[in-house]
């Protein structure tokens, strides 16, 4: 049993991972923010507005007046000709070689709607590429709060440790006046010099992990901690819903959102197009196709366009869409059903965790007693040094069991807040 407690306390305990904060208390509220501030995801979003202002400026240009301007040269080997001889007049042909520069000018005056939708389909891209960042925002906030609880973690087993080892340099005093006096033999003392120096090297190696996930977490928040910094363990409550609010799960309507109005689209295509039009030129004809002189022109007028037909195309792009919201409500159902297990599953573990945290209590209050005892009798020599350390590492598992399952339930109720997308609110 002597010094097994130190190595399991050590191996549990280096699993875990650590956070960093430049304030003397620490909150895991607190290191979310530094993460926000910090993190290179959050300069996607105002990227992703300003590709959307762009689009819908290109898009909305659809509404205002197109201008061309267009030149032509053009040389046929044939002309018509009129070869019905009348008297005292004559007819002149046309010239082969015909030439003009016009100006055209059209406003668009009904699309059907198809430039409203294709606004709202690209609102609904914005909001998709945000809601991915989001997502991976919230990978991001899971990483750091693992770091934080294992500091955590960390910091109470080493607070546990320098504790006992106060207690130890005490039995320590007392046993060396015994040797001294000759009332205790010397092995007694040696045994208990020995399990200070385990100890102290349990200390070590925590410090040196906690330095380590230092770095780790100053990568993510741009944060340093101090060494006297000390963390404080969230206080919350189990929430009394069952509404998920994760960004992971707003994809479904987002997607959903985006199919919809991509269908609208489809639709606009097919309907007609009404816009007026002017053309002003200068060339060889003008509008007089039997004269050979070069002239100016204007032409105004309305077209209407409409594609009456498309093969069913459009018709089995709405069913492509159809299936496509289909398996996004599939998805969405497998979601709902992995997303109630973890709920149940993570309030469960809150459940036993509370209780196993009163059973640990009794336990410490019951083994500090009985080393009490046994210090009592190992100063009088009555028991050997190796009783006294079964006793002592017992109370030392025993505080330290109790000390991370106090860490492990508020993990649990941070990951149970964090399943259900709440913010951590201290």
């Amino acid at each position: 049993m002597r010094g097994l407690i130190l190595k399991s306390a050590f191996l549990f305990i280096a699993m875990l991972p650590v956070v960093a904060y430049s304030q003397d208390t620490l909150s895991l509220s607190g290191l979310l923010k530094s993460m926000q501030q910090n993190s290179s995801l959050y300069k996607i979003m105002p990227a992703t507005d300003s590709i959307y202002a762009l689009r819908k400026s290109n898009i909305k240009v659809n509404y205002l007046p197109r201008v061309d301007f267009n030149a032509e040269a053009t040389w046929q080997s044939d002309v018509t000709q009129m070869n019905i001889p009348i008297p005292n007049i004559s007819i002149p042909s046309p010239d082969k070689d015909n030439y003009k520069v016009t100006v055209d000018v059209s406003q668009l005056i009904w699309d059907g709607g198809a430039t409203t939708s294709r606004l709202k389909s690209e609102e609904n891209v914005r909001l998709l590429e945000q809601n991915k960042v989001d997502n991976e925002l919230y990978v991001l906030k899971d990483r750091v709060a693992s770091l934080y609880f294992g500091l955590s973690s960390i910091d109470i087993a080493v607070q546990q440790l320098r504790i006992m080892e106060g207690e130890l340099d005490k039995r320590i005093a007392e046993i060396q006046a015994g040797v001294n006096a000759g009332a205790i033999l010397e092995s007694a003392l040696i045994a208990l010099q020995a399990e200070k120096l385990r100890i102290g090297q349990s200390v070590d190696a925590n410090l040196a992990q906690r330095d380590n996930l230092i770095e780790s977490i100053y990568s993510i928040t741009g944060t340093r901690i101090g060494e006297q910094s000390e963390i404080k363990l969230p206080s919350l409550t189990v929430p009394n819903n069952n509404l998920c609010n994760r960004p992971d799960y707003k994809t479904f309507d987002l997607q959903q959102n985006y199919l919809a109005a991509t269908s609208k689209l489809l639709s606009s295509k097919r309907m007609p197009t009404l816009a007026a039009f002017a053309k002003a030129g200068y060339g060889k004809p003008g509008l007089n196709m039997l004269s050979s002189e070069f002239d100016t022109y204007a032409i105004l007028g309305a077209r209407l366009s409409w594609n009456i037909w498309d093969w069913n195309s459009t018709s089995r792009e709405r069913q492509n869409i159809k299936i496509h919201q289909n398996i996004m409500e599939y998805r969405r159902d497998v979601f709902d059903d992995n997303y109630n297990s973890q709920v149940k599953s993570s309030i469960a573990q809150i459940n036993s965790l509370e209780k196993q945290i009163l059973s640990d209590e009794k336990i410490v209050n019951l083994l500090e007693k009985s080393v009490q005892v046994s210090a009592s009798q190992l100063k009088n020599g009555t028991i050997t040094s190796a009783t006294y350390l079964s006793d002592f590492n017992s109370l030392l598992r025993a505080r330290i069991d109790m000390s991370l399952r106090k860490v492990k339930l508020s993990h649990e109720k941070v990951k149970l807040y964090f399943t259900m997308g709440l913010d951590i609110n201290e």
